[in-house]
C-alpha cells in the first residue's frame, strides 16, 4: 500500500512562507474592520436591534466573549499551521466527515458575504458618501445621485460588482505585493478613521444640536426627530444591564474575523510569534479602535437621537440613513477633512473583500488539495504564488450570491451566517480540547503544555462554552440570524450538503484507489 502522504494532491503545497507577522495581522484586521465602518455598524445595529444597550459596555463583553476563542487559534496555529485552518484542525483531530461539513459551510457563509457586502456597498457606503457631500458642500446633483442609486436595484449591483472585480484583482497579486496592497488601504482607512475622532472631538453636543436643525434645507429638528420618533411608538429606551447583556452576540460579531489569518498561517513566517501578533493582535486594536469611535459618537450624538433617528426608517428626512458618516459630516464642511473621511469609509469593503477572498482561496485549496475536492483547485501559479483556480471559483460564485442577495431578499431572510460560524468555532474549540490527547507531540512545543490540565484544553473548553451559546442566540434571536423554520432547514441543508460532497468524493477517490480516511489521518505538508 502507498504510503499516506501519496494520497495528498503532490508532496508540496506550492505555497510559500511570505506573511510576516504584520501581513497575517492585516489579514485579520481586514475582515475585523477597526474603521468609521466598525464603530458606526456597531452603533447602529445594536442601537436599532437593542436599543436600550449600554453600546460601549457591550463591546466590552463581546471582546471578553471573543478572547478565549482567539488564544485557541492562537494556540492551534502555532503547533498546526496549515493552509484552511480550522478545516485541518477539526478533520484530523476530530473527525474527517465533521471536518469537512464544518469548513464546507464556512466556506459557504465566507461566499454569502460577497453577496451583502456587495448589497451594502451599492446601497449604503457609495450613497452615504454622496449624500454626506452633497449636504456637506450645498451640491444637489449628489444628494440626487444618493437617492436616484438607493431606488436603483441595476445600480446597486454595478457598484457590488466593482468591488468584487477590484478585490479579485488585489486577491491576484503575489503574496508580498498582495500585502503591500493591503498596507497602503490599512495606512488611508486608519487615516480617514483618526480624522473622523478628531471632528468627533473637536465638536460639542450642543454644536451637534444646531447642526441638525434645518440640516440640508429640511425643516427636521434635534427634538423634533425624538418627538417623531415617539409618536411613531418608538420612544426612547433607557440603559439597563438585562438590554445591554443580550446585546453581547452582537458585539461579538463585532470581532469577528481576528482569527481568519489562521486560514493562511501555512504561509506565515515565524508562525508562533507571527499569530499572537496578529490574531491577539488585531482583536485589542479593533477593541481600542471601536470603543474610542464609539464614546465619541455617543457624546456628540446622543443615544436617544440615534435610537429616534434609527426608528423612523423611511420617515427619515434625509437621502442617506443616519449612519455617522452623515452625522459626521453635519458638524464639519471641509472638503478635505470630508474626503479623508469618506475615503477610508469607502476603502474599508475594498481591503474587508480582498481578506475575505484570500481567506475563501485557502479553504478551496485546503479541500482540494486533500482530494475531498476537484485537485485542481489546488494548483498554485508559479509566477503568482498564489492558487488562482481557487480564487477565480471564489470570484465567479460571489458574482452569483451578489446576483441573489441584490434581486430577492433570499440571503437576508434565510441564511444564518452566525450560526455557521458558531458551529465552526465551537468544533475548532472542540479540536482545540482533544490536541494534546490526539497529537502529543505537537501539544508539547504549546505554551502551558505541562500543566495537569493543558492550557490549549483548559482555553478550548471555555471557547466551547461560550460559542455554544452565540449559536443559541444565533438560531432564537432574529437581530443576530434569521430566527425561522425556514432559516433552520437551509441551516441544515448547508451542513448536510458539505456530507453529500464529502461522501461523493470518497467513493470517487475510493474508485480510483485513494483512501480519504488516509488522507486524514496525516497532517498535510505546509
Amino acid at each position: 500500500m502507498a504510503e499516506p502522504r501519496k494520497y495528498f494532491a503532490r508532496d508540496a503545497t506550492g505555497l510559500v512562507r511570505d506573511f510576516s507577522w504584520f501581513d497575517a495581522f492585516l489579514i485579520s484586521s481586514a475582515v475585523v474592520l477597526p474603521s468609521v465602518w466598525s464603530y458606526s455598524s456597531q452603533i447602529a445595529f445594536v442601537a436599532s436591534a437593542d436599543p436600550g444597550a449600554n453600546i460601549v459596555t457591550s463591546e466590552h463583553l463581546g471582546f471578553i466573549f471573543t478572547l478565549p476563542l482567539a488564544i485557541v487559534y492562537v494556540l492551534l496555529a502555532m503547533g498546526m499551521p496549515r493552509s484552511g485552518g480550522d478545516y485541518v484542525w477539526i478533520t484530523r483531530l476530530v473527525n474527517p466527515i465533521v471536518g469537512f461539513m464544518s469548513g464546507w459551510g464556512f466556506w459557504v457563509a465566507i461566499i454569502a458575504i460577497f453577496g451583502t457586502e456587495g448589497v451594502v456597498f451599492g446601497s449604503t457606503i457609495v450613497p452615504d458618501t454622496l449624500a454626506a457631500f452633497g449636504y456637506g458642500l450645498n451640491n444637489s446633483s449628489l444628494i440626487n445621485l444618493s437617492a436616484t442609486i438607493v431606488g436603483s436595484t441595476s445600480d446597486i449591483f454595478a457598484l457590488g460588482l466593482f468591488l468584487i472585480v477590484v478585490a479579485f484583482l488585489i486577491t491576484l497579486l503575489r503574496p508580498r505585493i498582495f500585502t503591500r496592497v493591503m498596507a497602503v488601504l490599512f495606512i488611508i482607512i486608519m487615516v480617514g478613521t483618526f480624522a473622523s475622532f478628531f471632528v468627533l472631538a473637536s465638536a460639542s453636543h450642543a454644536d451637534f444640536v444646531n447642526a441638525v436643525n434645518g440640516f440640508g434645507g429640511t425643516n427636521m429638528t434635534y427634538t423634533g426627530i425624538i418627538d417623531e420618533a415617539a409618536a411613531a411608538g418608538k420612544p426612547y429606551v433607557g440603559v439597563t444591564t438585562g438590554i445591554t447583556l443580550l446585546s453581547t452576540p452582537l458585539a461579538v460579531l463585532l470581532f469577528n474575523g481576528q482569527n481568519y489569518s489562521a486560514a493562511a498561517s501555512g504561509e506565515v513566517k515565524n508562525v508562533k510569534r507571527s499569530m499572537v501578533l496578529a490574531i491577539i493582535g488585531s482583536l485589542v486594536f479593533a477593541w481600542i479602535v471601536n470603543v474610542i469611535g464609539t464614546v465619541l459618537s455617543l457624546n456628540l450624538v446622543g443615544d436617544q437621537f440615534i435610537q429616534a433617528s434609527l426608528a423612523l426608517g423611511s420617515k427619515w428626512p434625509l437621502v442617506a440613513p443616519p449612519w455617522m458618516p452623515l452625522f459626521i459630516s453635519m458638524i464639519n464642511h471641509n472638503p478635505l477633512v470630508l474626503g479623508i473621511v469618506q475615503l477610508g469609509w469607502i476603502l474599508t469593503f475594498f481591503w474587508n473583500l480582498a481578506a475575505f477572498l484570500l481567506v475563501a482561496t485557502r479553504y478551496v485549496f485546503a479541500f482540494s488539495f486533500d482530494r475531498a475536492f476537484p485537485t485542481m483547485f489546488s494548483n498554485v501559479s508559479e509566477r503568482l504564488k498564489n492558487p488562482v483556480n481557487s480564487t477565480v471559483l471564489n470570484f465567479v460564485l460571489a458574482i452569483i450570491f451578489l446576483a441573489i442577495a441584490s434581486y430577492t431578499s433570499f440571503i437576508g431572510l434565510f441564511l444564518n451566517s452566525v450560526a455557521i460560524w458558531s458551529v465552526v468555532w465551537f468544533l475548532a474549540s472542540l479540536a482545540a480540547v482533544i490536541l494534546p490527547y490526539k497529537k502529543k507531540d505537537i501539544a508539547a512545543s504549546l505554551p502551558g503544555a505541562r500543566w495537569p490540565v493543558p492550557l490549549v484544553s483548559l482555553i478550548g473548553a471555555v471557547s466551547m462554552v461560550l460559542m455554544a451559546i452565540n449559536f443559541y442566540f444565533s438560531v432564537t434571536t432574529p437581530a443576530i440570524g434569521p430566527s425561522t423554520p425556514e432559516a433552520d432547514l437551509l441551516l441544515g441543508v448547508i451542513f448536510v450538503s458539505g456530507v453529500v460532497v464529502y461522501a461523493a468524493n470518497y467513493f470517487y477517490q475510493k474508485s480510483k484507489g485513494f483512501d480519504l480516511k488516509l488522507v486524514y489521518s496525516e497532517i498535510p505538508p505546509e
